[in-house]
């Protein structure tokens, strides 16, 4: 990457890795690296989609996006500064009435070798699953090799949220189902039809092709609700019940998620999980923490020791950090109390964020070198990040604490439901077997 990409690519991490607790990325070993290609994503987060695409691919894309994004200056700095291609449509008023610019930019992007990144559904959607897509990433893809572009590969990257509006939740970015288009092209030209943008029925084809691809890597459910319950039957499914934890990762229980959508048992894991999920709640714990033994008290006794011992650890860092980032961290707080949808939640929260710790932090910076110089703006660039990292850390752990205590407490007068909540454990895991 460029320095300036290497830069961006800096700061979509540090942002990425204060707003989400957990973010797995599951991709071939250098698909994103090099070479011509065309990603297609799934738009559910608004802002927050291009800023996890930036994190997770092996190089910053360049993203198509709507040109009204460009009338207002902060974000017209914002995507000028990197590599956006603006694309007119219809129903946004303005002078322009074409694209032919956003074609030839991004043919030429293309013959440079470069990422291009474009949200085919046109619109972001709060609703989890896949809209109908858009005709132009099949016609900047065939026009493009019809222009010369050679070995053009196209992808898909569908994005997992577990509360796109919350913070510190995680997320899943499933990045592949490839077409490589030289090779294909035979499956959507007939012979002895132009190869471009112009074939209509060449078009549709890979249009249809592309959608089949995407729902395959995006979230595909009825409603969020199911979503989420789905995945956490998954979970459930895919984790031990003698506490050993294989370290599940999300991607794993996103595509078993998938398969009971798709199944026509899925009401039936719904139903059990639901009820599996209200004796959790009922107790204060979640899976991960019943099957790990927390309503034992040896057990649940380590697992206080060692947070506490951590929060020890953490806590003076946490103190400071808590001193420092006040400010940002009351308004990325404010924010998050909008009663707004959750996507304009996922695209506001980061952009909030961003702004506010960058004037924060250049306060901070500014400050460091009136009183020491470049020694202590060194030093203030290191600590920052740690002293941010600590309070999450330390706020995290004693979150889980006291939710464990609730549950050990309440367990105590109730342990006979300890016994009915194994075998509502015990349905899930039937459920999700019978369903695929």
């Amino acid at each position: 990457m460029s320095r300036k990409d290497r830069v961006i690519a800096k700061l979509a991490q540090w942002l990425v890795r204060a707003i989400y607790r957990k973010v797995e990325v599951r991709q071939r070993e250098g698909l994103t690296s090099y070479g011509p290609q065309l990603a297609n994503s799934s738009h559910f987060g608004g802002f927050a989609d291009p800023l996890l695409l930036a994190y997770a691919m092996d190089r910053i894309p360049r993203f198509v996006a709507r040109d009204v994004i460009w009338k207002i200056p902060p974000t017209r700095w914002l995507m000028n500064g990197v590599g956006a291609i603006p694309v007119h449509k219809p129903e946004d008023k303005g002078a322009r009435t074409t694209n032919d610019q956003m074609f030839a930019s991004t043919y030429k992007a293309l013959h440079q070798g470069e990422l291009i990144t474009i949200f085919p559904e046109g619109i972001t959607v709060d609703t989890p699953h896949i809209a109908a897509i858009k005709t132009g990433s099949a016609r900047i893809a065939l026009g493009a090799r019809a222009d010369g572009v050679e070995g053009l590969s196209l992808i898909s990257a569908g994005i997992h949220y577990e509360n796109k509006a919350a913070l510190r939740s995680d997320v899943f970015v499933d990045i592949g189902w490839e077409i490589d288009l030289d090779a294909e092209i035979g499956e959507f030209v007939i012979d002895g039809e132009p190869a471009d943008g112009s074939n209509r029925s060449a078009v549709k084809a890979l249009t249809e092709r592309m959608e089949h691809n995407l729902r395959l890597a995006a979230p595909d459910f009825e409603d969020w609700m199911q979503a989420r319950t789905l995945s956490n039957a998954a979970q459930v499914a895919l984790r031990p019940p003698d506490g050993n934890d294989p370290a599940i990762g999300r991607g794993d229980r996103e595509r078993l998620a998938r398969l009971l959508e798709l199944s026509k048992e899925t009401d039936s894991v719904v139903e059990a999980m639901d009820r599996y999920q209200q004796s959790l709640d009922g107790v204060g714990l979640d899976d991960e923490m019943f099957v790990g033994g927390l309503n034992r008290l040896t057990k649940f006794a380590w697992y206080v020791v060692r947070t506490l011992i951590i929060g020890l650890v953490l806590l003076p860092f946490a103190l400071v950090g808590a001193v420092v980032n006040a400010v940002p961290m009351a308004i990325v707080w404010l924010i998050g109390r909008l009663r707004v949808d959750d996507a304009v939640q996922a695209t506001i929260k980061p952009i909030g964020a961003m702004i506010a710790f960058a004037i924060v932090w250049g306060g901070w910076l500014w400050s460091a070198w009136r009183w020491g110089g470049t020694t202590y703006v060194a030093a203030t660039v290191v600590l920052l990040p740690v002293y941010l990292f600590a309070v999450i850390a330390w706020y995290e752990r004693v979150v889980l604490l006291l939710r464990a205590v609730r549950g050990l407490r309440k367990s105590r007068s109730i342990k006979d439901v300890y016994e009915a909540m194994w075998d509502e454990r015990r349905a899930v895991v039937e459920a999700v077997a019978q369903a695929v």
